[in-house]
């Protein structure tokens, strides 16, 4: 089966995009006129996700961020630049396509959507790899609202960093406050997109707020006076691509029967983005 072909079976099982005129869902580098050996799923395709594919023998490489540092993944900003040109050449050599499934992967409306009559496979995949589906609070197309059983805030952090293998997570508030109910809030960047002040104002009925990005400024103040007045509230950080991993790592187990055929599916996490040195 050619690459072309893995990419038009999987966009057709996608929900049909909004406006796909928009889309950043395409491919990336390569050739999709191949043979496809294999594919490798990740978050980013970072070089050493590159190089695994290439131990693995995959060819083609389906990623949910950018793989050149822009939303369209424009380069002609990068041509002189050594990384973009060794990056570039380590996929050339190799022959691997990248194709992002980001637009396709966050349901018909995008991340943006204000209401989901598909699923979000990032948000819906993190659910699964929680195992928290019996805790979800309202709609599961794009499940951001839970009660899980109470715990501390530490206890959940250490939960969390294990479930996506992680060095650690950041948090802001109270670690010690014992919580049940969690938000994952998505972007918290202070811009009009990310509608800081609609998630102060739902974070006064939930515990915990796992963000993906985050400023210091707008909920992340609110959440240190909310705990330092007694109000039990925390962050939890764990980072943007850190977060949504497990959204594509959900997508293993149902890849496979969309593509059809004995192209193997692997499975290869972008790696922590973060390291910590602590005092």
């Amino acid at each position: 089966m050619k690459i072309a072909d893995v990419i038009k079976k999987l966009t057709s099982w996608h929900a049909p995009l909004d406006h796909p005129e928009h889309t950043c869902d395409t491919v990336k580098i390569g050739d999709p006129e191949v043979e496809c050996t294999g594919i490798v799923v990740t978050c980013c395709a970072t070089v050493d996700v590159i190089r695994a594919a290439i131990e693995k023998k995959c060819n083609l490489i389906i990623a949910h961020e950018p793989l050149f540092y822009h939303d369209k993944d424009t380069t002609d900003w990068l041509q002189n630049d050594a990384v973009f040109q060794e990056k570039q050449k380590l996929l050339m050599d190799a022959g691997i396509v990248v194709w992002r499934d980001h637009d396709h992967m966050h349901g018909p409306g995008g991340p943006g959507a204000v209401a989901h009559t598909e699923n979000d496979y990032i948000y819906y995949g993190i659910m699964k790899e929680l195992g928290w589906e019996p805790y979800v609070i309202g709609e599961t197309t794009k499940p951001l609202f839970y009660e899980i059983p109470p715990r501390t805030v530490a206890e959940l952090a250490r939960e969390l960093a294990a479930a996506y293998e992680l060095t650690g997570v950041r948090l802001v508030g109270d670690k010690d406050a014992r919580v049940s109910k969690v938000f994952f809030c998505e972007h918290v960047t202070g811009g009009p997109m990310s509608n800081d002040n609609r998630k102060i104002i739902q974070a006064v009925d939930y515990d915990v707020m796992i963000p993906l990005e985050i400023i210091d400024w707008t909920l992340s103040a609110y959440v240190r006076d909310a705990a330092q007045l007694g109000k039990g509230k925390a962050i939890i950080e764990m980072g943007h691509f850190n977060t949504e991993e497990l959204g594509m790592r959900y997508m293993c187990k149902w890849l496979p029967d969309v593509v059809g055929g004995d192209i193997p599916v692997h499975y290869v996490q972008s790696g922590d983005s973060f390291s910590y040195i602590l005092r």
